[in-house]
């Protein structure tokens, strides 16, 4: 099945070209790693992108799911969200709740405190962004969007 990112004449995997895309990623990679520490450090907000993303799917739904439901809305695999949704719940972000007709069934729901450190996130995640695309030049800004859903793109097909 051909791959739907555009093909371009590959340069040589010992080319200059590739030798400088490959420090470019790496330089980008360690990055954002960097910055997702210092984010979480500076506005006191231990919630990592994966908690955040199986938050919002909670937040989302507007009503308490299953660990399989939640699994599902996140795309991560029920022992994944079955490991962090025990974290939080000692955290006291998440409660779980025993089904009324079936004590077997256990729900996830999101608690006030998790609700405000979701919208902290949030918030913080914006200003950082914002303050990065304020950094950009007109020109550099539209070239980054492109390419960054570019990247995503190439990422997702290999």
């Amino acid at each position: 099945m051909p791959s739907t990112v555009a093909q371009t004449s590959a340069a040589p995997d010992d080319s200059p070209e590739f030798a400088a895309f490959s420090e470019a990623m790496d330089v980008f990679v360690h990055a954002t790693k960097r910055a997702r520490t210092r984010l979480s450090e500076e506005e006191g907000i231990d919630l990592s992108l994966s908690q955040l993303h199986l938050l919002g799917g909670l937040e989302a739904a507007g009503q308490p799911l299953g660990v399989g439901e939640l699994a599902h809305a996140a795309e991560l695999s029920v022992p994944t969200v079955t490991r962090m949704v025990d974290g939080l719940v000692r955290r006291g972000i998440v409660a779980r709740e025993r089904g009324t007709k079936d004590r077997r069934q256990v729900r996830v729901s999101l608690t006030d405190q998790g609700r405000g450190l979701v919208e902290r996130k949030r918030a913080a995640i914006r200003e950082r962004r914002l303050a990065i695309f304020r950094s950009l030049s007109e020109g550099e800004r539209r070239e980054a969007a492109h390419l960054l859903c570019r990247l995503a793109e190439a990422l997702n097909d290999t």
